[in-house]
Protein backbone atom coordinates (compact mmCIF):
# COMPACT_ATOMS: atom_id res chain seq x y z
CA UNK A 1 0.00 0.00 0.00
CA UNK A 2 1.33 3.39 -0.96
CA UNK A 3 2.23 5.60 2.01
CA UNK A 4 2.90 9.32 1.68
CA UNK A 5 5.76 9.19 4.16
CA UNK A 6 7.60 6.59 2.09
CA UNK A 7 8.24 8.95 -0.80
CA UNK A 8 9.86 12.29 -1.29
CA UNK A 9 7.78 14.81 -3.20
CA UNK A 10 9.82 17.13 -5.38
CA UNK A 11 8.08 20.27 -6.63
CA UNK A 12 9.78 22.23 -9.37
CA UNK A 13 8.26 25.64 -10.02
CA UNK A 14 9.25 26.05 -13.63
CA UNK A 15 8.53 29.76 -13.87
CA UNK A 16 7.55 31.07 -10.44
CA UNK A 17 10.81 30.49 -8.58
CA UNK A 18 12.92 28.19 -10.71
CA UNK A 19 14.01 26.41 -7.53
CA UNK A 20 13.60 22.82 -6.42
CA UNK A 21 11.86 22.10 -3.13
CA UNK A 22 13.22 18.57 -3.14
CA UNK A 23 15.94 17.71 -0.66
CA UNK A 24 16.73 16.14 2.68
CA UNK A 25 13.46 16.59 4.51
CA UNK A 26 11.82 19.78 5.69
CA UNK A 27 15.12 21.61 6.25
CA UNK A 28 16.04 21.49 2.55
CA UNK A 29 14.14 24.65 1.67
CA UNK A 30 15.72 27.66 -0.06
CA UNK A 31 16.72 30.40 2.35
CA UNK A 32 14.82 33.64 2.61
CA UNK A 33 17.72 35.49 0.97
CA UNK A 34 17.92 33.06 -1.95
CA UNK A 35 14.19 33.08 -2.62
CA UNK A 36 13.91 36.84 -2.24
CA UNK A 37 16.72 37.36 -4.73
CA UNK A 38 15.02 35.08 -7.24
CA UNK A 39 11.63 36.65 -6.69
CA UNK A 40 12.99 40.15 -7.10
CA UNK A 41 14.00 39.31 -10.66
CA UNK A 42 10.61 37.87 -11.65
CA UNK A 43 7.84 39.64 -9.77
CA UNK A 44 6.04 42.59 -11.31
CA UNK A 45 7.45 45.58 -13.18
CA UNK A 46 9.30 48.67 -12.04
CA UNK A 47 6.41 50.83 -13.28
CA UNK A 48 3.83 49.18 -11.02
CA UNK A 49 2.64 51.39 -8.13
CA UNK A 50 3.98 50.42 -4.72
CA UNK A 51 1.79 49.76 -1.71
CA UNK A 52 2.47 49.86 2.01
CA UNK A 53 4.84 47.01 2.81
CA UNK A 54 3.47 43.96 4.60
CA UNK A 55 5.10 43.22 7.96
CA UNK A 56 4.99 40.29 10.37
CA UNK A 57 3.74 42.77 12.98
CA UNK A 58 0.42 42.48 11.10
CA UNK A 59 0.31 38.82 12.16
CA UNK A 60 2.26 35.67 11.30
CA UNK A 61 -0.44 34.86 8.72
CA UNK A 62 -0.09 38.13 6.76
CA UNK A 63 1.01 36.27 3.61
CA UNK A 64 -1.53 33.49 4.16
CA UNK A 65 -4.36 36.05 4.31
CA UNK A 66 -3.20 37.66 1.09
CA UNK A 67 -3.13 34.29 -0.66
CA UNK A 68 -6.59 33.36 0.66
CA UNK A 69 -7.94 36.68 -0.61
CA UNK A 70 -6.31 36.12 -4.01
CA UNK A 71 -7.22 32.45 -4.51
CA UNK A 72 -10.11 31.88 -2.10
CA UNK A 73 -10.01 30.22 1.35
CA UNK A 74 -11.19 26.85 0.01
CA UNK A 75 -8.29 26.60 -2.43
CA UNK A 76 -6.28 23.45 -1.81
CA UNK A 77 -2.60 24.24 -1.34
CA UNK A 78 0.52 22.11 -1.20
CA UNK A 79 2.89 24.59 0.39
CA UNK A 80 3.19 28.26 1.30
CA UNK A 81 6.41 30.17 1.89
CA UNK A 82 6.53 33.54 3.64
CA UNK A 83 9.84 35.08 4.65
CA UNK A 84 10.56 38.28 6.53
CA UNK A 85 13.57 40.56 6.81
CA UNK A 86 15.80 39.96 9.83
CA UNK A 87 17.11 43.52 9.68
CA UNK A 88 20.63 44.79 9.22
CA UNK A 89 21.59 44.43 12.89
CA UNK A 90 21.13 40.65 12.54
CA UNK A 91 22.06 40.12 8.90
CA UNK A 92 24.49 42.70 7.57
CA UNK A 93 23.44 41.95 3.98
CA UNK A 94 19.75 42.62 4.73
CA UNK A 95 18.76 46.18 3.85
CA UNK A 96 15.02 45.82 4.49
CA UNK A 97 13.35 46.94 7.74
CA UNK A 98 13.07 44.15 10.29
CA UNK A 99 9.92 42.08 9.89
CA UNK A 100 9.12 43.29 6.39
CA UNK A 101 7.67 40.61 4.11
CA UNK A 102 10.22 39.68 1.44
CA UNK A 103 8.68 36.51 -0.04
CA UNK A 104 5.09 35.29 -0.27
CA UNK A 105 4.54 32.29 -2.55
CA UNK A 106 2.16 29.37 -2.86
CA UNK A 107 1.77 26.11 -4.74
CA UNK A 108 -1.85 25.06 -5.16
CA UNK A 109 -4.15 22.65 -6.97
CA UNK A 110 -4.74 23.46 -10.62
CA UNK A 111 -8.52 24.05 -10.82
CA UNK A 112 -8.48 22.85 -14.44
CA UNK A 113 -6.60 19.62 -13.74
CA UNK A 114 -6.67 17.88 -10.31
CA UNK A 115 -3.48 15.99 -11.19
CA UNK A 116 -1.39 19.15 -11.29
CA UNK A 117 -0.23 22.13 -9.25
CA UNK A 118 0.17 25.78 -10.08
CA UNK A 119 2.39 28.31 -8.37
CA UNK A 120 2.34 32.04 -7.90
CA UNK A 121 4.23 34.63 -5.83
CA UNK A 122 3.45 38.10 -4.61
CA UNK A 123 5.32 41.16 -5.76
CA UNK A 124 5.89 42.50 -2.24
CA UNK A 125 6.34 46.05 -3.58
CA UNK A 126 2.91 46.21 -5.21
CA UNK A 127 0.97 43.49 -3.37
CA UNK A 128 -0.01 41.93 -6.69
CA UNK A 129 0.38 38.23 -7.48
CA UNK A 130 2.07 37.05 -10.63
CA UNK A 131 0.13 34.98 -13.19
CA UNK A 132 0.13 31.29 -12.21
CA UNK A 133 2.82 29.03 -13.60
CA UNK A 134 2.96 25.22 -13.80
CA UNK A 135 4.71 23.22 -11.07
CA UNK A 136 6.45 20.07 -12.25
CA UNK A 137 5.99 17.21 -9.75
CA UNK A 138 8.48 14.37 -9.48
CA UNK A 139 8.52 11.54 -6.95
CA UNK A 140 11.57 9.79 -5.54
CA UNK A 141 11.83 6.98 -3.02
CA UNK A 142 8.57 5.32 -4.04
CA UNK A 143 6.32 4.16 -6.86
CA UNK A 144 5.54 7.25 -8.91
CA UNK A 145 2.53 5.56 -10.52
CA UNK A 146 0.92 5.21 -7.08
CA UNK A 147 1.39 8.87 -6.18
CA UNK A 148 -1.80 10.76 -5.30
CA UNK A 149 -1.65 14.53 -5.25
CA UNK A 150 -4.67 14.54 -2.93
CA UNK A 151 -2.34 13.32 -0.14
CA UNK A 152 -0.23 16.46 -0.50
CA UNK A 153 -2.81 19.26 -0.57
CA UNK A 154 -4.97 20.85 2.11
CA UNK A 155 -7.70 23.55 1.98
CA UNK A 156 -6.36 26.91 3.13
CA UNK A 157 -9.34 27.21 5.47
CA UNK A 158 -7.87 24.34 7.51
CA UNK A 159 -4.53 26.11 8.01
CA UNK A 160 -4.44 28.50 10.97
CA UNK A 161 -1.15 30.37 10.75
CA UNK A 162 -2.66 33.12 12.91
CA UNK A 163 -2.68 30.59 15.76
CA UNK A 164 1.11 30.90 16.00
CA UNK A 165 0.90 34.40 17.50
CA UNK A 166 0.51 33.39 21.20
CA UNK A 167 3.49 31.04 20.98
CA UNK A 168 5.60 33.76 19.36
CA UNK A 169 4.65 36.22 22.11
CA UNK A 170 5.53 33.66 24.80
CA UNK A 171 9.02 33.22 23.33
CA UNK A 172 10.12 36.82 23.94
CA UNK A 173 11.48 36.03 27.42
CA UNK A 174 13.19 32.70 26.64
CA UNK A 175 14.69 33.96 23.37
CA UNK A 176 16.03 37.14 25.00
CA UNK A 177 18.22 34.94 27.20
CA UNK A 178 19.71 33.20 24.17
CA UNK A 179 19.86 35.98 21.60
CA UNK A 180 20.97 39.56 22.05
CA UNK A 181 18.84 40.35 18.97
CA UNK A 182 16.37 38.10 17.17
CA UNK A 183 13.64 38.26 14.58
CA UNK A 184 11.01 35.88 13.19
CA UNK A 185 12.18 35.21 9.65
CA UNK A 186 9.76 32.68 8.20
CA UNK A 187 6.26 31.24 8.45
CA UNK A 188 5.72 28.28 6.16
CA UNK A 189 3.24 25.56 5.37
CA UNK A 190 5.37 22.49 4.67
CA UNK A 191 3.96 19.66 2.57
CA UNK A 192 4.28 16.03 3.71
CA UNK A 193 7.77 14.64 3.24
CA UNK A 194 10.44 12.42 4.71
CA UNK A 195 9.95 13.53 8.32
CA UNK A 196 6.19 14.08 8.38
CA UNK A 197 3.29 12.40 6.59
CA UNK A 198 1.04 15.41 7.19
CA UNK A 199 1.28 19.14 6.54
CA UNK A 200 3.00 21.21 9.23
CA UNK A 201 3.43 24.90 9.95
CA UNK A 202 7.04 25.94 10.43
CA UNK A 203 8.17 29.07 12.26
CA UNK A 204 11.77 30.26 11.72
CA UNK A 205 13.89 32.60 13.81
CA UNK A 206 17.17 34.42 13.07
CA UNK A 207 19.28 35.98 15.77
CA UNK A 208 22.65 36.92 17.23
CA UNK A 209 23.74 34.77 20.15
CA UNK A 210 24.11 36.74 23.37
CA UNK A 211 27.23 34.76 24.29
CA UNK A 212 29.37 35.60 21.25
CA UNK A 213 27.28 37.57 18.70
CA UNK A 214 27.37 34.66 16.25
CA UNK A 215 24.43 34.55 13.87
CA UNK A 216 22.21 31.53 14.59
CA UNK A 217 18.88 30.20 13.36
CA UNK A 218 16.18 27.96 14.80
CA UNK A 219 12.70 26.70 14.06
CA UNK A 220 9.56 25.22 15.54
CA UNK A 221 6.93 23.07 13.85
CA UNK A 222 3.20 22.94 14.57
CA UNK A 223 0.14 21.08 13.41
CA UNK A 224 -1.95 23.05 10.93
CA UNK A 225 -4.14 24.33 13.78
CA UNK A 226 -1.22 26.64 14.62
CA UNK A 227 -1.44 25.65 18.30
CA UNK A 228 -0.23 22.06 18.63
CA UNK A 229 3.55 22.16 18.96
CA UNK A 230 5.18 19.16 17.26
CA UNK A 231 8.86 20.10 17.47
CA UNK A 232 10.79 22.95 19.11
CA UNK A 233 14.27 23.64 17.78
CA UNK A 234 14.39 27.37 18.49
CA UNK A 235 17.32 26.94 20.88
CA UNK A 236 20.75 26.27 19.32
Amino acid sequence: MFKAKSVKLCLLATVMLGLSACGKGNDATPSATDVAATQAGTAGTAAAPEVAAHNISQGPDVCFRAIAKHLGPETKVSEINSFFSSGKDIDSSDDEPQGQLTVCSVQYLNPADPRKLLGTSMNVRTGEFAPPSPVDITVSGGDASAFKLADYIIPMAQVNAAGLAPFMEAQKGPMSKIYSRSSWSGVRLMSPGVFSNVHVLRLDIDGRLASNDIKETGYAEFATDGKTLKENNLKP
